[in-house]
């Protein structure tokens, strides 16, 4: 069995002999197996193989390097040739035997897809690096991570609803940053964040997940968070006025002000029943300052 590692620095190992990233001829030879890996079982042609290779403008005589690419790893790597080889030469093209190839990105998918919220915790973290590490700049590659990245955040979106339905706070949140960690942009898996912050008693930590959100898209992408996400931020935001009559730090008081006054004068969409219920969460926050005089009550008025 041949074991292919993509996750970091590419890595094989057949039988007793272990390969890194250099012993495989270099960095084209290296990349083929790297492709034919993303999929074994899959035909990749040779065209497809070139395009990638050299980004679009392969050499007039690219059929006779890949050929010579192809023989090298199987040499460096102790591998037969013929239809029933490990890395075989099927229709102008290469596959992997996934009888005799093995590896790790597909059974991390495989993971993601269909895992509870433990098992997609522990296969994210015995990854072990960034996907094609080897290949950073790679274009090819760079669509693959992206692609990755966007399984990771359906996954962790997916698992971490289920977690926090099941009352596993602290394990929704998790797998809830994960998922926004690999697709900082995805307001459906900051809403997971934000969700899941609220019902574990972290209501002002959901409330500065939407402002770092709303800084982002508006410095980055130019504009502002979707109806559903700013309508979670509104309902998150106006549960604070049961908060404001228990004991608050002045802090986070602080934070809730300025949260509060930046719904009510920022771009998110309030109607008149909400806004009317964030006026009163501000009443609320202004009894509360009497607790706190530190505080700006002129500032925590102006919100209203």
């Amino acid at each position: 069995m041949i074991e292919i590692r993509l996750f970091g620095p590419t890595r094989v190992r057949h039988g007793e002999r272990s390969f890194e990233a250099a012993d495989l001829g270099g960095g084209k030879p290296r990349q083929v197996l790297e492709m034919l890996a993303l999929a074994p079982g899959t035909l990749v042609p040779k065209d497809l193989l070139a395009e990638r290779l050299w980004g679009g403008t392969p050499p007039a005589s690219y059929i006779a390097t890949l050929e010579s690419y192809v023989c090298g790893l199987r040499r460096r790597l102790g591998l037969a040739c013929g239809r029933g080889a490990a890395l075989a030469t099927l229709n102008k093209g290469y596959v992997l035997d996934p009888d005799q190839v093995r590896v790790d990105l597909p059974a991390v998918r495989a993971a993601l897809a269909s895992g509870g919220p433990a098992e997609v915790h522990d296969v994210l973290d015995g990854v072990g690096g960034s996907l094609l590490a080897s290949d950073p700049y790679a274009g090819w590659a760079e669509d693959e991570r992206t692609s990755f990245d966007r399984d990771v955040t359906a996954a962790c979106q997916r698992v971490a609803r289920a977690a926090d339905e099941a009352g596993n706070g602290s394990v929704a949140v998790d797998l809830a940053r994960t998922a926004v960690r690999h697709s900082e942009f995805s307001e459906a898996a900051r809403q997971q964040l934000m969700r899941a912050l609220w019902h574990a008693g972290e209501r002002t930590e959901a409330l500065l997940e939407f402002a770092d959100l709303r800084a982002r898209m508006l410095e980055e992408l130019g504009v502002e968070p979707g109806t559903p996400t700013q309508d979670l931020y509104v309902a998150i935001l106006r549960d604070g006025g049961e908060a404001a009559h228990r004991e608050v730090d002045r802090t986070e008081l602080g934070l809730l002000v300025r949260l509060l006054r930046e719904a009510l004068e920022s771009g998110v969409r309030v109607d008149r029943t909400a806004r009317a219920s964030l006026s009163e969460v501000g009443t609320m926050l202004l009894d509360a300052c009497s607790e706190a005089p530190r505080l700006d009550v002129a500032y925590v008025t102006s919100a209203r």
